[in-house]
């Protein structure tokens, strides 16, 4: 069953947006990328924060990181640039035969949600925190290698 975004109803985050979890993911992400900004859609009604980067992976000439996470530490992480890429990880109940817990990944070209092409996520600490500096890293070493090939290829050291 699908959700007025089209999504499966059992691939959808539980609990209100956290706009606490939000501004720390932000202040996280942007203390260690200065060129990085960001903003809440809505505080008082908040359903994402949005982060900028004015480039991007090999060709694309800017970054976005679009942010949901709930009061429930439910969250998702959406990447896309202007090269029309996009993927996605995820922590949320799920209806994918793999991976077997709620951390799941939505590769590249085009975050797809295809049984077959989600994979077990390499962030491993639900930490706000923690999140943002490993999927900052993660860009960044894409980044560096001009590729997406790697980029849910780190290891959770928790």
């Amino acid at each position: 069953m699908a959700d007025n975004d089209g999504i499966r109803d059992s691939h959808t985050l539980r609990g209100a947006i956290d706009v606490t979890k939000l501004d720390a993911f932000r202040d996280a992400f942007v203390a260690i990328e200065p060129a990085a900004s960001g903003e809440i859609d809505d505080r008082l009604d908040p359903r994402e924060l949005r982060l900028t980067i004015p480039y991007g992976v090999a060709e694309a000439e800017k970054t976005r990181f679009t942010v949901r996470w709930t009061t429930v530490d439910d969250y998702n992480v959406h990447y896309s640039d202007t090269s029309e890429r996009n993927l996605r990880w995820d922590l949320h109940p799920h209806d994918f035969p793999a991976p077997p817990d709620e951390r799941h990944f939505h590769p590249p070209p085009d975050a797809s949600s295809t049984d077959t092409d989600v994979e077990a996520s390499c962030l491993g600490d639900p930490s706000v925190d923690l999140v943002a500096r490993a999927v900052h890293l993660l860009w960044r070493q894409a980044l560096g290698e001009a590729s997406m090939t790697n980029i849910n290829a780190g290891t959770n050291q928790t």
